[in-house]
């Protein structure tokens, strides 16, 4: 099974997933910190809010400089909380035991900083880990809690990662529909979101789970897409990280067509899947050169004695899985179970029965005891038509009852797997249209309100007894000129720059409403004292645009805005957005970036 990182640590800038998520310290995030303390035993080992006691977390050795550094370079919670997340998701690759034990501590540093967004990036870290070590419950667990944080705090940019991390969930009782769904739901999520990383690695994991359906078609199919997204992006270390996955997954995909050759006794097809899947594994291992990943290197070894023994060349296969051995040797998780396979496949080709029943035993104790009933299909299958080519029919019988016996045994968990889901979908569907309401009222392009969420926050102003208001409509001047100059696409940049340029404006209007009204021009809605306080906002605005370094989004090109603005009561608010449209036009037939009416 595959899964590639939850998540990644994400650079700065506007819309950005750490960025500004401070002081969350109402009643809904301080209920959430004392139910993790209270679910210790079985979540995470939590202390009292009390301030955390740094010298009792022991970091292993041999840590990347740079994440140290960022450690202690830190000066408050969030900043130890979001550096120990980091360090948590290089560990996962050596110790998931570590990387436990750190991924808790950036935990707890988030829930005592009241920062929920870093909250919620440590829990699918701790999901991720806690699959691979056999604690299902507590990565079930870690996963609901962190889709109560976005839900409750509007995190929506993470829940393309949590659904990610989710899948793997659904993947280990069985439930291979839903970790599907999930995944197309967290693709379309990041494609809107316009998000390399979380596109990436729904991607990935879509071709890992076709894979593990057995449709190495499906799979070479998504690991398609994911090569043309690789090569869209402009982040070398994320284009490096994807490219170890797809080069491993293409060679299971290669490794799954020559199993089915075989099984048809196409002999050509066998040779042919199998020399694809070694020149990808000639690539594979020159990418982990530049990123090494012990954990890729290990699949992708295992692939490769998978591949000889196919193509005949017991020598290669057994130099393959002996490498794969020594390294999963030193990988500490339970999840992955393609060494023991593999192993088991070579002894039995070499007519080492006993040998290949131990691999199967090892692997099949492992997935019982995680209730992984594919997978226990899978290897009783395999270890029942072991007995059959050795003669022994009475054990090749005993393994199909075992199997018989399992299927019965996943049918009567239905029930309670069916509940589980249930209760996962109302919470996905909830979420849906949480979020279908919220892009109803939302401008795709800037992010702002559109015409429809400005109707009907002014119905929610106009019953506040706050006033007065200042309308403003802020229209960019001659943007034809951006657009046929830097092509739509530069319009684009320009709406957007100024949108974000808008919202800054409002830092002490928490009560405003900033709208796309439409085209080129933006609507502001904010309560005032008077029309000079008014005024003031809108020259604010005006010299803001005016002031920006646009050289960056528009090369060669300064943007101006004219702004024209009202005054009125709540119940006004339809007549001030007349009048401050009427104003608009005068400041533009005056000769463009200015205010309308002047100041008194």
């Amino acid at each position: 099974m595959r899964l590639t990182r939850a998540r990644q640590a994400r650079r700065g800038g506007c819309g950005a997933a750490l960025g500004g998520v401070v002081g969350w310290n109402g009643p809904d995030f301080t209920d959430m910190r004392a139910a993790f303390t209270a679910q210790s035993a079985t979540m995470t080992v939590m202390s009292p809010p009390v301030p955390f006691d740094l010298g009792s977390l022991q970091l292993p050795a041999n840590l990347p400089g740079p994440l140290v550094m960022e450690f202690r370079a830190a000066t408050n919670d969030r900043e130890r909380a979001q550096a120990l997340t980091s360090l948590a998701r290089y560990l996962r690759d050596t110790s998931m035991h570590g990387a436990q034990q750190v991924g808790e501590a950036a935990l707890e540093l988030a829930l005592l900083a009241d920062a929920p967004a870093e909250a919620t990036l440590a829990l699918i870290g701790l999901s991720f880990v806690a699959a691979h070590l056999n604690q299902l419950e507590r990565s079930r667990d870690a996963v609901t809690r962190a889709q109560e944080l976005i839900r409750e705090h509007d995190l929506r940019h993470l829940q393309a990662s949590l659904l990610n991390v989710r899948a793997l969930t659904h993947m280990l009782i069985g439930d291979l529909n839903g970790a599907q769904q999930d995944l197309q739901d967290s693709l379309g999520l990041a494609r809107q979101q316009d998000d390399p990383l979380d596109t990436g690695n729904a991607l990935v994991n879509l071709a890992w789970l076709a894979n593990n359906r057995d449709e190495p078609g499906e799979a070479l199919h998504q690991l398609n897409l994911l090569e043309e997204h690789i090569h869209s992006l402009h982040d070398p270390q994320l284009r490096d990280d994807l490219n170890n996955y797809l080069h491993e997954n293409r060679a299971h995909s290669y490794a799954l067509l020559a199993r089915h050759a075989r099984d048809l006794g196409r002999t050509e097809a066998v040779q042919h899947a199998a020399q694809q899947g070694l020149m990808v594994l000639r690539a594979a291992h020159a990418a982990l050169k530049v990123l090494p990943s012990r954990t890729t290197e290990v699949l992708c070894h295992a692939h490769e004695s998978t591949l000889h023994l196919l193509s005949g060349d017991l020598t290669a296969a057994q130099r393959a899985a002996d490498r794969a051995a020594e390294l999963h040797s030193g990988l500490d998780q339970q999840l992955y179970i393609e060494v023991n396979l593999c192993l088991a496949e070579l002894a039995g080709a070499r007519g080492n029965h006993a040998a290949a029943l131990d691999e199967y035993h090892v692997a099949l104790a492992l997935v019982r005891s995680q209730h992984r009933h594919r997978d226990t299909q899978r290897i009783l299958g395999d270890i029942s038509a072991l007995h059959e080519r050795a003669g022994q029919y009475p054990q090749a019988l005993r393994a199909a009852r075992e199997a018989l016996a399992d299927a019965r045994d996943a049918l009567s968990r239905v029930n309670v797997t069916t509940q589980q889901q249930a209760r996962q979908d109302a919470s996905s569907w909830q979420d849906r249209l949480r979020l279908a309401e919220a892009q109803a009222r939302q401008d795709p392009l800037t992010g702002l309100l559109n015409r429809r969420g400005l109707e009907e926050g002014l119905l929610r102003l106009q019953e506040s007894p706050a006033g007065p208001f200042a309308a403003l409509f802020v229209d960019i001047d001659h943007f034809k000129r951006v657009n046929d100059r830097h092509s739509h696409a530069g319009g684009d940049r320009a709406l957007r720059g100024v949108a974000d340029v808008l919202r800054g404006q409002l830092a002490r209007w928490p009560q405003a409403l900033l709208a796309r009204y439409g085209g080129e021009e933006f609507v502001l809605i904010a309560p005032v004292r008077d029309a000079a306080q008014a005024h003031a906002l809108a020259e604010s605005c005006r010299h803001a645009v005016a002031g920006h370094d646009w050289s960056a989004l528009l090369p060669g090109t300064d943007l101006t805005a004219s702004v024209g603005y009202a005054v009125e009561p709540g119940h006004r608010l339809p007549a001030a957005l007349t009048q401050a449209d009427e104003h608009l036009y005068r400041a533009k037939r005056a000769g463009r970036n200015r205010v309308h009416p002047p100041k008194d």
